[in-house]
């Protein structure tokens, strides 16, 4: 019988295989952790935002927050990781301070909010680590997530929404790019390619979204998901012989919501 509900079987099932004691040894929590991950000028702000307001429509209290920069010392760590002003900083280097950057976020915000109840939405978490640091720059993404898991204590997301888009097409979106998102088109295809293969680890807890599609269509495919999440006061309310028809209603009310208006015919 599953016993940690923000953390998917198979997640569990995976790391226990390969040894990795991190994965199997986080304490449950209370509340709803969602997260937005993908590579550069994919729209997961916008997304996020869109999806905070949506659940907070249903009843919910919603923190949205991001990685770096989510806490008074990550804005810190954030101007140092991506400011050209830095310069060059080791790879290692560089996945350790995401990893204090993440190990105080978590700390601090993340798990206070989820102890709560309330829901936690993320711009980014551990898995921008393993494709950025891990594949990105060529270290080893075993090594950079188990740094992650130790920082969070294993605190892994409900859900994670992966935005996937060609690099090409991303980053030609960024008006100005900062010291990561200037980095050769080689290494944001790595980092594109590491997020496909880690949702294919755990089918549970990933959701690929196609970044090509128009804002509407993607916010309605994502609360599609999201209405799914059975600790959300949405289903708690509902009978359980609605469980088949709550996606179906939840796009449904997006698509109406994304729907231009009609402008009435005025009598000439």
């Amino acid at each position: 019988m599953k016993d940690r509900p923000n953390v998917s079987l198979w997640s569990d099932i995976s790391n226990a295989i390969k040894g990795e004691l991190g994965g199997i040894t986080g304490a449950p929590t209370k509340g709803t952790f969602i997260v937005f991950e993908g590579g550069e000028g994919i729209g997961k702000s916008t997304q996020a935002k869109l999806l905070k307001a949506w659940l907070e429509q249903e009843g919910e209290s919603v923190v949205l927050t991001r990685e770096p920069g989510g806490s008074d010392l990550g804005i810190e760590i954030r101007k140092i990781l991506l400011s050209h002003s830095t310069g060059e900083i080791s790879p290692r280097a560089e996945a350790l301070l995401y990893a204090a950057d993440r190990a105080h976020h978590v700390y601090s915000v993340i798990r206070p909010a989820l102890a709560a109840g309330q829901v936690v939405i993320g711009d980014r978490y551990f898995d921008s680590s393993i494709a950025y640091q891990g594949a990105g720059r060529v270290l080893e993404p075993g090594e950079v997530a188990r740094i992650s898991r130790w920082a969070t204590e294993s605190l892994f997301p409900t859900l994670t929404i992966i935005i996937d888009l060609p690099a090409e097409i991303g980053l030609a979106r960024l008006k100005s790019k900062d010291r990561l998102e200037s980095q050769p088109i080689d290494f944001h295809e790595r980092v594109r390619q590491e997020f496909l293969q880690l949702s294919l680890l755990d089918p549970e807890r990933y959701f690929i979204v196609d970044g090509n599609k128009t804002i509407d269509q993607t916010h309605a495919e994502i609360i599609t998901r999201v209405s799914e999440i059975g600790a959300l006061k949405r289903n708690a309310r509902e009978d359980k012989g609605n469980l088949l028809l709550r996606p179906i209603r939840a796009a449904g009310k997006a698509v109406k919501r994304a729907a231009p208006k009609k402008k009435a015919k005025t009598k000439s």
